[in-house]
């Protein structure tokens, strides 16, 4: 008969049945005692419910542990899986740190740190029973140290401690002692106002909080300070003279640049300029391409005197009119430095030459005329980085080694940063090119430029370009090349022979805009078979897409490229303009160097020029290489400013084809503005208008005191303080700025040339202000600027109180010495603004202190 298994309720029975019976012998011993029970009998009868419950125990016991070692299986796969799928490449990463080589090793590092993940895990697991009082302990894993033994410590100390950690404390530990190294050139800082919060970090995975730790980072470059054994010697001196040039005597060498358009050379070891190509020494490949190609029969003024200066060493300052061929001039000396220098070992990305733009147009420019020379060049790479592309593809074509990199300084500073600085080694660059060097300045650039040559090699060859060179520009250049050389190409004519200039003066917009249809239609219809493109020049992004909206009626495609457009449309619009057949491109100033398009046969600048620089570059868009081009500025009645560029710039011949009321009511104009000037009530930008520190703070400053004038606020000022402004004394936002009293002095010794001096008195100046004035760093600042010599002279005298006889120390001052009385106008200018600085310093100071004072 088959026995029927028993259910819960029949073993629930069972135990009930056996429990009674128990029961019931109790109560009988019981009662046959009386009541009562012996202590032997009862310590005997809790001994044996002891015994059975501590059996109990133990098969918990058992089976918690079977329990326990199934789930620690289960989680130990788990982890594998999460550590393999999320942590392989930071782990991977951080095997290279310790140079872990090999297929075994890097097991072995994977293994360390899935092993860390888990101990981390198994310690945070708790027991669910609460019966249980025993704990079961993590499985102990043992630690690898690379190049030692095993650890068998199983100290708690030893598990906790990392290999990784234990390594880059060794690191910081040894850079912390040795001086500043080539590839150190970074430092993070963090932010103070971004911390974290422990409690919330606790809950965070590894990866999320180094990411947080790395995006809450600053990163700034440090200056890198290169030993001579770092250091790999190169041949600046590449130029040999040929006998031709050799053999011709001083009055010669004057005629020849004479000749060569006028050119001016300023400084020490400048070569004799050239006469043909052949006298460089090139190859024949690039002497193909430049007269067959390019179609440079000749060396151009520019080309002829400063490739040899270039290749002779010569840090070089070349300024010449747009359209010169300015960039072959620092092309083949950079090339022909590449050359000789050793190639690019595997571990190095480069760059070996490193060319700066203000733009990412004249970047792409340059570019694609470095690409021209280099195709046919095995050996010689190329890239261009700018803000706004793709920045992964750019490191990847990096870490493959380029030579060349063409780059804005926003982008290449952030290439420099990536990777704690080994993207981008700066130890091989020995030769910088800054092309449209003003520009740079203007736009703000400086302090960029300055970290990135503090972290090039003292010893590189560094060379600028532009057509314009203002006067700010030289202090900016004096920090960053040793012992330049001058080269200006026709200094009194910048403005292109080849191109035509025309001007229409328009009393409303309306009339112009008629105008400048009927010229695109004239273009159009002269020319229909032959290549003829158009530019027009805007002052504003909204003009420049208002213009596009009502064109877009027109015959001939147009493209309208500024600074509001993405940069792959950008990109896109200038490459269609360049294949597009008698095209027209709208444009604002951000196109207006280096954009080179041998097309163009006309320039419209539909807004005047406020500068001549601008004017100088926005027109020498035409009239490329040997072309012929025109360039007309549609001018309104109102525009006094592009009137007078225009009558200083424009020639007589000019002049004289134009219409004689035109001509008069601009230089009717013209003269106006120039009587402004004489006035205070106009003045002429000198930079071009673009985003620098400097032209952002006079643009505020008179906006400012326009608002104030409007306002009627000086007025009341005045009022309320009842008392007149005394005449040393200047209001700028409302804050009077004491004027530097100070006289000029000029001694003649017949041993030495004449020196000045200048006497600036600081005594009774305020004493945050005078601080601030003549405290070291200022002073340094200024010698180095100016080249001038400024030593502390008297003593100080207290408000009211002076010297009382000759033999009295005078009251404090300055003693500023040069041998020009330029660099004391200037040193006094720097010292202003310094005093400036520190009445704004001076006011905020009493600002806080009065800040709760009743």
């Amino acid at each position: 008969m088959e026995t029927i298994p028993a259910g819960p309720n029949d073993v629930k029975k069972e135990r009930l049945a056996k429990w009674k019976q128990k029961k019931q012998e109790r109560d009988r011993l019981l009662r046959n005692n009386n009541g009562t029970t012996s202590k032997t009998q009862q310590d005997m009868q809790l001994n044996n419910s002891d015994a059975s419950n501590a059996n109990k125990m133990a098969e918990r016991r058992k089976k918690l542990e079977l329990w326990r070692q199934k789930k620690m299986q289960q989680d130990s796969l788990k982890s594998k899986q999460d550590v393999i799928g999320s942590g392989l490449l930071k782990t991977s990463r951080k095997s290279k740190v310790l140079n872990v080589k090999g297929t075994e090793e890097q097991q072995q590092g994977l293994s360390r740190r899935i092993n860390k993940v888990l101990r981390k895990k198994i310690g945070k697991v708790k027991s669910v029973f609460e019966e249980s009082d025993d704990e079961v302990e993590a499985p102990k894993l043992k630690l690898f140290k690379p190049g030692t033994e095993e650890n068998t410590d199983p100290s708690p100390v030893a598990e906790e401690e990392d290999t990784l950690d234990v390594y880059m404390r060794g690191l910081k530990a040894d850079s912390s002692k040795n001086a500043l190294s080539a590839t150190d050139i970074f430092e993070q800082e963090p932010d103070e106002h971004l911390s974290f919060d422990a409690n919330r970090t606790e809950s965070m995975s590894e990866s999320e909080y180094m990411r947080l730790a790395k995006m809450k980072a600053k990163k700034q470059l440090r200056m890198v300070q290169y030993s001579e054994e770092e250091l790999e010697p190169f041949v600046k001196n590449l130029y040999q003279e040929p006998d031709e040039i050799r053999s011709m005597s001083e009055e010669e060498v004057a005629d020849l640049r004479l000749a060569l358009d006028n050119t001016t050379v300023k400084g020490v070891g400048c070569p004799r300029p050239i006469m043909k190509w052949s006298h460089l020494g090139l190859s024949s490949d690039i002497m193909y391409q430049l007269e067959r190609e390019l179609h440079f029969s000749v060396p151009t003024p520019i080309q002829a005197q400063a490739i040899p200066a270039i290749m002779s060493g010569k840090d070089v300052i070349g300024i010449s009119k747009t359209g010169s061929g300015k960039t072959v001039s620092f092309l083949l000396p950079l090339l022909r430095q590449i050359k000789v220098q050793r190639p690019l070992s595997p571990d190095e990305t480069g760059p070996i030459g490193l060319l700066l733009a203000p733009t990412r147009e004249l970047a792409m420019q340059i570019h694609e005329e470095v690409v021209k020379f280099t195709a046919k060049t095995p050996g010689l790479r190329s890239i261009c980085c700018t803000g706004g592309s793709e920045l992964k593809k750019q490191i990847s074509d990096i870490k493959r080694g380029m030579e060349i990199v063409v780059a804005t300084p926003g982008r290449f500073i952030d290439l420099l940063s990536l990777n704690g600085g080994k993207l981008v080694n700066p130890r091989r660059i020995v030769f910088v090119v800054m092309d449209e060097a003003d520009r740079l300045f203007d736009l703000g650039f400086e302090p960029q430029i300055n970290q990135i040559m503090k972290c090039i090699r003292p010893d590189k060859q560094c060379v600028l370009f532009s057509a314009t060179f203002p006067a700010k520009l030289k202090s900016f250049a004096s920090k960053i090349l040793t012992k330049p050389v001058y080269i200006t190409i026709n200094s009194k004519s910048l403005i292109n022979g080849n191109i035509k200039q025309k001007v229409e003066i328009f009393g409303n917009e309306e009339d112009k805009f008629k105008s400048l249809l009927h010229w695109l239609a004239e273009v159009e219809d002269q020319h229909p078979q032959s290549e003829n493109k158009t530019i027009v020049f805007v002052s504003s992004q909204q003009i420049c897409d208002i213009l596009y909206n009502r064109l877009e009626a027109f015959r001939s495609p147009i493209f309208a490229i500024h600074a509001g457009k993405p940069s792959n449309e950008r990109a896109w619009n200038l490459q269609s303009f360049k294949e597009t057949k008698n095209g027209i491109l709208l444009c604002t100033e951000v196109l207006s160097r280096g954009l080179n398009v041998p097309e163009v046969s006309l320039v419209i600048l539909y807004n005047a020029a406020k500068s001549f620089a601008q004017y100088v570059h926005t027109t020498g868009r035409t009239a490329r290489g040997n072309n012929t081009g025109t360039a007309l500025t549609m001018l309104m009645n109102t525009e006094l400013a592009g009137a007078y560029i225009l009558m200083k710039s424009m020639r007589d011949e000019e002049l004289a084809e134009h219409h004689i009321a035109t001509v008069s009511k601009l230089r009717q104009m013209s003269d106006e503005f120039n009587e402004g000037l004489k006035t205070g009530k106009y003045r002429i930008i000198k930079g071009f208008g673009g985003k620098g520190l400097d032209h952002l703070d006079k643009v505020n400053e008179e906006k400012y005191k326009e608002q104030n004038k409007e306002l009627g606020i000086e007025a009341t000022r005045i009022a309320e303080h009842k008392t007149p402004i005394p005449e040393t004394v200047e209001d700028i936002h409302g804050i009077t700025i004491p004027r530097l009293e100070y006289t000029v002095e000029k001694s003649t010794n017949p041993d030495t040339s004449s020196t000045y001096f200048a006497y600036v008195q600081i005594n009774d100046l305020p004493q945050l202000v005078r601080w601030e004035a003549t405290k070291y760093t200022t002073l340094s600042s200024i010698k180095h600027e100016t080249g001038c010599s400024i030593t502390n002279k008297g003593r100080f005298y207290p408000n009211g109180q002076g010297p009382q006889s000759t033999e009295d120390e005078p009251k404090l001052y300055l003693l500023v010495e040069s041998t020009s009385d330029k660099d004391i106008s200037l040193a006094i200018e720097l010292l202003e603004a310094k005093v400036k600085e520190g009445v704004r310093k001076s006011n905020m100071q009493e600002i806080r202190s009065t800040k709760y004072t009743i």
